[in-house]
């Protein structure tokens, strides 16, 4: 009696276990993909505006609800400058940018992500060609600013986007609560509800 009991309690926690491994296998599936999310503002980037729009690349690797992660966002910071002899009035400066950062993903469950990042692969690339100065507020004579302006402007929006990296993208690890409704994915990241959209369909 001991001993079919044994087996019956064996068989009960191996069907457990494939049911649990089946269920992660399947949220590791189902979340294959890009994954964009909607632009929120940034508080915390040191900018007198920012705003991000989220990104989620997964790609499994296993049968055991395992993979690659990337995790990014498109940045754009503005700046006011105040007026000085060559700028009449204040000057508003906008760049934008990508942040990114590596790592893996385990699904813990059907519903939730435990992240692995690698805080060495954090980038950030500044579009020298979206670094804007608003031109309409400048002097006739001002035009040689820009020159010095539009450099300096760049490194400051840098440094902005790696400080807005940093409270993006760093202290994320764990993506819980996924539902997917077709083309549509809903999380909890950092006690905060978001919304994706599949961007590879």
């Amino acid at each position: 009696m001991k001993k079919t009991l044994f087996i019956a309690t064996l068989a009960l926690g191996g069907m457990l276990a494939m049911s649990s491994c089946d269920s992660r296998q399947k949220l590791s599936d189902n979340i294959q993909g890009v994954w964009a999310g909607n632009p929120e503002e940034i508080n915390d980037a040191g900018a007198t505006r920012a705003t991000a729009t989220r990104m989620m690349e997964f790609t499994h690797t296993g049968n055991s609800g395992e993979g690659n992660v990337t995790l990014s966002a498109y940045v754009t910071v503005e700046n006011t400058l105040p007026a000085n002899d060559s700028i009449v009035t204040p000057l508003t400066v906008s760049a934008s940018g990508t942040v990114s950062i590596t790592g893996y993903y385990q699904a813990k469950d059907d519903d939730d992500l435990l992240l692995t990042l690698d805080a060495s692969t954090l980038t950030v690339n500044v579009d020298p060609d979206a670094v804007q100065l608003n031109y309409n507020v400048l002097s006739q004579d001002s035009a040689p600013e820009l020159t010095t302006l539009k450099p300096a402007a760049t490194v400051l929006a840098r440094q902005q986007m790696e400080q807005a990296a940093r409270s993006l993208l760093l202290n994320i690890n764990e993506i819980e609560d996924v539902k997917i409704h077709g083309n549509m994915l809903t999380c909890e990241i950092g006690h905060k509800d978001y919304t994706f959209r599949n961007e590879s369909k």
